[in-house]
């Protein structure tokens, strides 16, 4: 009788320890994945790289455009005066920028721009809030895939935003364009502009502003760039 107890419990605890051991298989395995599902499953020792929504990006390729963003600096540096110095007794002093032909335009349409919204201008910066500029260039090696052909929905290049009579702004109207054969070769050159507005050790205003540029014009923009045309060489290193 003992005997015959002593079986039954063995049988259990034999049956108890065959179950743990299938659970621990299945939990070292992908999410549950036999062998058989996981031939027929895609893999990849990396995540793979996907696309964003369609978007655009400026490219700056004139002074006016240098222009339009100083002026947009200017106002928003104006804005922000009023409202942490509001009894207009703070003067702005414009930082040297780099000594490039985009630099040096660039504080010259600031300095013009922010007398134009009365902001009053300090030739030094004792005591003034100094306004900072900064610009970053990167250059792409990169193979992009073209749109493919189709429609595209886009903002109609006429409309204007502006707020209606109650304050709000209007739902932008959209327009149908053809894409894919008549995409613009996306420009290699970016620079990023970051002018910053700085007092009393804290800033009142920043603005970092993202741009394409012509690869031929780096020069504008960097210090000691190439100018014209480029030719990219590519060597290797043969060990014989």
């Amino acid at each position: 009788m003992e005997r015959t107890a002593f079986k039954e419990h063995a049988m259990r605890l034999t049956s108890l320890l065959a179950l743990l051991a299938s659970l621990s298989l299945a939990a070292c395995s992908p999410a549950g994945v036999n062998s058989a599902q996981s031939d027929r499953l895609a893999t990849a020792q990396a995540p793979l790289a996907s696309g964003y929504p369609l978007s655009s990006q400026p490219k700056m390729q004139a002074m006016a455009h240098w222009d339009s963003l100083a002026a947009t600096v200017a106002r928003n540096c104006a804005k922000a005066l009023d409202h942490f110095h509001p009894e207009g007794d703070l003067r702005v002093y414009v930082a040297p920028a780099p000594a490039t032909p985009f630099g040096k335009s660039y504080r010259e349409a600031l300095l013009t721009r922010l007398v134009d919204y009365g902001v009053p201008i300090s030739f030094t910066p004792d005591g003034a809030a100094v306004l900072e500029v900064g610009v970053e260039t990167v250059t792409h090696r990169r193979t992009l895939t073209r749109n493919r052909s189709g429609r595209l929905r886009i903002a109609d290049p006429d409309f204007v935003q502006a707020k209606d009579e109650k304050g709000r702004y209007p739902e932008v109207p959209m327009v149908s364009e053809e894409s894919g054969l008549f995409d613009p070769q996306t420009p290699q050159t970016e620079i990023q502009v970051t002018s910053a507005l700085v007092h009393n050790g804290g800033y009142l205003y920043r603005d970092s502003s993202i741009f394409y540029v012509d690869g031929h014009d780096m020069a504008h923009y960097k210090l000691g760039a190439p100018t014209g045309d480029v030719e990219l060489k590519r060597y290797s290193l043969v060990n014989k």
